[in-house]
């Protein structure tokens, strides 16, 4: 009776699901076999190359003796070859030895009956054409493996003769099912030896598993109860780790249940906890919160007021100093621990309108910013701003004072104004020169003009007339050109801005190739020299300009004196030549020397007087007052 497929194959497959030691054998032994088959196959084919070449080679030498004696040697001797082929019939390996003529035809051989034998098998006749040695792996006619090795014979270059020689192959497949026989043994050997170890281990291994689920099932019998009945172990014989597997997590279940019941627990005492501790933690929040946020606010607070580039003082009821912050310090070079307890008016001397007191109500009665002079602690003192504001800390009047130093504002201000007053001032010189250029030189030059016409009329009609009135002419050309040089002179710039008055007046009298000055005393006040503004400096050097180009131009002087000097508030320029000097009455008040004289003076709010009579040369005195910095200076110094 047959028996059914279907219960076997799922009894097999159930079989090979639930049993772990069983697929772990098969897949180590399935890996080894792989293993060894590539193993075993891949020394199979090195040890038969190794044979075949070994076989190979020895036919290729016995052959090579026969190329080595040469065709004609081996065809003349045919009887010897013959004797001397008789010898290879003990050695078995060497199937059969011919020689071949060119004809195909065998004319000695190892075995005497294939003499006369005509080959005509196409693996010759394939090789016969190549003339070269060949090697064939084939089979003879009883179907034996043989090796066939075909060598030509030469003479003089000339193929004659082949020696062919097949060489058995049997022993080299005997060789190869031996060792493939070997190597079967030896795979399953391993195989069992480790198929034995496997089982060990997996033993081994089950039963400390066995421990393990015994003690988790222990574990978990008492929170069970009554279904503990229905936790079964299985037996330590049977090793199958899924029974383990499903014990194990039945434990862990209880354990899980167990756990949670301790947790829920734990998370009702907790919220227990929490719900006593939420209304203490919400106040500490809020204290803390609170703490934080008034340590921001005085941590703003004094990063402004150190980091302030303004000097920040706080003074109480009497003016003493109580707090001031860095900047103050900066300001007035006097440490902190200084000007705490300090008077405020030994630093702040007085505002604009009326000197600082020592009680708070001058700081009372300051209600915005008010211009102030400071005082460092050197001595020196500088401009300043004051603002002030007051407060009430614990029922006593306090009052904030915040200090500018404003004498670099000051300073550029003043820089601005006399910007715009040099501007205005370059109006009224362009305005000027074009007054000087249009009435002086544009006239003078159209009386040239009328003159060289007046010289070509005469020229047509009175020649010895016209040399008189060119000479005239000339003279006019040359006195104009002499007032151009004169304007030139007034119009080159001044010195460097550093250079001093001195400076100026030294490079101005100095003698050059187109400039005959005469030498001159100078005798200048380092002082009043210090004093002058930029305007008063480019207008007094404006004026003595002029005055030395009249000098070398019309004086004929050997000699001059320069002064500058102050008195009153007041600044005096004199200069004085030896020339033969002039009178009033020869100038005139339209002359383009004096009118620019006059128009500098004027400019510096000054006064310009001339005293000159022929033979007793000219005096030019230039006075103007003190500049408004060099005032404000010295109203500084008898403050302090």
């Amino acid at each position: 009776m047959p028996i059914p497929l279907y219960p076997i194959t799922t009894h097999v497959r159930e079989t090979w699901r639930k049993n772990f030691g069983l697929r772990l054998g098969a897949g180590l032994s399935l890996i080894l076999i792989l293993v060894m088959g590539t193993s075993a196959a891949m020394l199979v084919l090195h040890q038969s190359h190794a044979l075949r070449h070994a076989a190979e080679e020895r036919a290729r030498a016995v052959a090579r003796t026969f190329a080595a004696v040469g065709s004609a040697a081996v065809l003349d001797n045919l009887y010897r070859l013959q004797e001397s082929l008789q010898l290879y019939l003990q050695d078995d390996s060497l199937m059969e030895i011919d020689i071949v003529d060119h004809d195909s035809l065998v004319v000695a051989a190892k075995q005497p009956a294939r003499i006369g034998t005509v080959l005509d098998d196409p693996e010759w006749l394939e090789a016969r054409q190549t003339k070269r040695e060949v090697i064939i792996q084939t089979h003879l006619r009883d179907g034996q493996p043989a090796l066939v090795i075909l060598e030509p014979l030469f003479d003089r270059d000339e193929l004659t003769a082949w020696v062919r020689m097949a060489i058995s192959l049997a022993e080299v497949e005997q060789e190869q099912s031996r060792m493939i026989w070997q190597l079967l043994a030896v795979t399953i050997a391993i195989m069992a030896i480790g198929l034995y170890a496997i089982r060990r281990v997996l033993r081994q291994t089950s039963t400390v598993l066995h421990s393990v689920v015994s003690t988790l099932h222990a574990a978990t019998v008492p929170s069970r109860g009554s279904d503990s009945s229905q936790a079964t172990l299985p037996s330590r014989n049977e090793g199958d780790y899924e029974q383990l597997l499903t014990a194990a997590t039945q434990a862990a279940s209880a354990l899980s249940t167990r756990s949670s019941m301790l947790q829920e627990l734990a998370q009702t005492l907790e919220g227990k906890v929490v719900e006593r501790t939420a209304e203490l933690e919400a106040a500490r929040l809020h204290a803390v919160r609170s703490l934080e946020d008034l340590r921001d606010n005085e941590a703003r607070l004094r990063c402004l007021v150190e980091t302030a580039a303004d000097a920040i003082i706080v003074v109480d009821e009497q003016g003493v100093i109580e707090s001031v912050n860095p900047a103050t310090c900066t300001l007035f070079g006097y440490s902190m621990t200084e000007l705490r307890g300090l008077q405020a008016q030994t630093m702040l001397l007085r505002t604009s309108n009326r000197p600082i007191q020592g009680d708070g109500q001058s700081y009372a009665t300051i209600r915005s910013t008010a211009e102030a002079v400071g005082r460092h602690k050197n001595g020196t003192s500088f401009s300043a701003e004051l603002s002030v504001s007051e407060m009430t800390l614990a029922g006593a009047i306090h009052f904030t004072l915040i200090v500018r130093d404003v004498t670099e504002r000051r300073h550029m201000k003043e820089m601005k104004q006399h910007s715009d007053q040099r501007l205005h001032q370059l109006g009224e010189e362009r305005a000027q020169l074009y007054h000087d250029l249009h009435s002086s030189l544009l006239q003078s030059l159209s009386a040239v003009s009328m003159g060289l016409e007046a010289t070509k009329l005469l020229l047509e009609q009175s020649p010895d007339r016209a040399p008189k009135q060119l000479d005239r002419t000339l003279s006019h050309l040359h006195r104009v050109i002499q007032e151009t040089r004169d304007y030139i002179m007034r119009l080159e710039p001044r010195t460097a801005s550093h250079d001093h008055f001195l400076q100026s007046m030294q490079m101005l009298v100095q003698p050059k190739e187109d400039w005959p000055c005469p030498p001159f005393l100078i005798d200048i006040d380092p002082l009043t020299d210090s004093q002058l503004s930029i305007d008063q400096e480019i207008h007094l050097l404006s004026i003595a300009r002029e005055a030395i180009s009249n000098i070398v131009h019309h004086a004929q002087a050997q000699a001059g004196i320069i002064r500058l000097g102050s008195w009153e508030n007041k600044i005096q320029l004199e200069i004085k030549d030896n020339g033969r000097g002039f009178s009033p009455d020869e100038i005139g008040p339209s002359s383009p020397g004096l009118t620019n004289m006059s128009t500098h003076a004027k400019k510096l709010h000054g006064r310009l007087t001339i005293a000159s009579a022929p033979g007793e040369g000219t005096t030019i005195l230039v006075t103007i007052p003190l500049s408004q910095e060099a005032q404000h200076a010295d109203g500084l110094a008898h403050a302090n």
